[in-house]
């Protein structure tokens, strides 16, 4: 088992939303820095991630209703706490690369949040 620390190998730069935003602001965070997760955060405390299928969920709908409705309009009256998946997993930065090979090996997502008393420092994709 690798007990070498997860901080060895998180990215320490994490892009962040607030709750508040809308999905206009989050699919240009996610172009601009070509990034598929973004971490959700409330008074600096992460709270959920934000994914490009999340993203790509309401522009399926979209399609699906044949652009009946504005893409722009319905990006900005959605908010990212509405979108966001808020039941996320994290590790803190205590833990190790195996524990974070066991918690990908049993979850659908791409991305793991680090925390540091409650607050993010890091992720691990």
């Amino acid at each position: 088992m690798n007990t070498q620390p997860i901080t060895d190998i998180m990215t320490h730069q994490v892009r962040f939303i607030d709750i508040d935003e809308d999905l206009t602001v989050a699919k240009g965070i996610m172009n601009t820095y070509e990034i598929h997760d973004l971490t959700v955060l409330e008074n600096k405390k992460l709270v959920g991630m934000l994914s490009w299928n999340d993203i790509r969920r309401v522009e399926f709908l979209l399609d699906f209703i044949g652009q009946k409705l504005n893409e722009r309009t319905v990006f900005k009256a959605l908010s990212v706490e509405e979108m966001m998946t808020a039941d996320l997993q994290s590790l803190t930065t205590g833990a190790t690369i195996a524990e974070a090979v066991q918690v990908f090996s049993n979850a659908s997502f791409q991305s793991l949040p680090i925390t540091e008393n409650g607050e993010l420092v890091g992720i691990v994709t």
